[in-house]
């Protein structure tokens, strides 16, 4: 029979209805249930989540293990409990390049069949990349990809788009300087843990550019000013206090290109300081979550680091065991406030038990 007399062939109802049976696992058919044909009738194997896969070996590396890590490590834990894979999530205790690459040709010494890798640097993390593909392990991205490293490496990326968070945040940042200070003018400080890292240093470019829509919308002349501080709180609130003796007659927000605004947060709250200004960030630390309750921080921008373990693990699968290539896959840009902060709290509650029993001393000081 010819492929046009196939398609043309009529079908009848019953076996229509025979065929949605089989699809659907179980279903009526005239009156009596039908079940489905055996998984190797089908498909001619069963499907992999009935069975135990290879016992692969799967290392993610990331350039700074913060508690932001915490739902990326569980992601990865979860997926690769499913999957039968020994895992490891592996990295620097503060932001560090150098640090980061040995710890990847480490990753790649130990002889995975995949890596997760991050890649804050345009060239520093390709030859890293390369080698580990010339080895014939799979490389997923995820987190961050600098600008060069798709083209040179073809390696697939899983996270944020940072320009449009970016965008996101400096406009709702403009809102919130209108809503507290009521100003035309004022300067907005970006608060930034590692100036050169590409994910920040976009997310503080995009955020003045999303502020600076909001001035031509609104007739306002906000400006920026980027403030190089860390992750240890007292270092970085000392940061805060230094510029705020030197221009707080002129500040009106804090847009950090992280999660130094919980910090900020926390210090306006001890300086009676809130409401002075507008604050917001990146990310879903625990006391960022409380601050937004609490009107300290006014909003925070996620990213879903869950799925930045959980989706990586996922594109590893499905080229180790189904040979289709990873692809970039946008983890959001989530906008939490005081409009949605109890059902985010809620969710987000998880990571707290989680963090400690990963051996994470979780800042949620007051």
């Amino acid at each position: 029979m010819s492929s046009e007399n196939v398609f043309k062939k009529k079908i009848s109802r019953r076996d229509y209805l025979k065929f949605m049976a089989a699809a659907a696992g179980m279903t009526t058919l005239a009156g009596c249930a039908v079940p489905a044909p055996a998984p190797a009738e089908t498909t001619g194997a069963a499907p992999a989540a009935a069975q135990a896969g290879p016992k692969r070996k799967v290392i993610f590396v990331t350039h700074d293990m913060n508690p932001f890590f915490i739902p990326a490590i569980v992601g990865l834990k979860d997926f690769g409990k499913m999957a039968n894979w020994e895992t490891q999530f592996i990295g620097p205790p503060i932001h560090d390049t150098q640090k980061t690459i040995e710890l990847q040709y480490n990753a790649i010494a130990a002889q995975p069949d995949a890596v997760g890798f991050t890649a804050v640097d345009s060239e520093a993390f390709i030859e890293p990349i390369k080698e580990a593909q010339a080895k014939g392990i799979v490389v997923v991205l995820y987190n961050t990809r600098a600008p060069g490293v798709k083209e040179a490496t073809g390696a697939a990326y899983v996270g944020q788009d940072f320009v449009v968070a970016g965008h996101k945040a400096g406009y709702e940042l403009g809102k919130y300087i209108t809503k507290h200070t009521g100003r035309t003018e004022g300067l907005v400080v970006m608060p930034i843990i590692a100036p050169g890292h590409f994910a920040l240093e976009t997310r503080n470019s995009a955020g003045a550019e999303g502020l600076q829509r909001y001035n031509e919308e609104f007739g306002t002349n906000f400006t920026t000013e980027a403030l190089a501080t860390t992750t240890n709180a007292d270092e970085a609130i000392a940061d805060f206090e230094a510029k705020w003796a030197a221009d707080g007659d002129k500040i009106v927000g804090w847009l950090a290109a992280d999660f130094t605004h919980t910090f900020v947060g926390r210090w306006a709250k001890k300086n009676n300081l809130v409401g002075k200004f507008a604050v917001g960030g990146y990310d879903l630390l625990d006391e960022t979550l409380q601050n937004i309750k609490d009107g300290s921080v006014d909003f925070t921008i996620g990213q879903n680091p869950y799925g930045q373990g959980f989706l990586t693990a996922a594109l590893i699968f499905q080229e180790l065991e189904r040979g289709y290539p990873a692809s970039d896959i946008d983890t959001g840009a989530e906008l939490i406030d005081a409009s949605n902060i109890d059902a985010v709290m809620e969710r987000e509650a998880l990571w707290k038990e989680a963090g400690k029993e990963l051996g994470f001393e979780l800042e949620t000081g007051g």
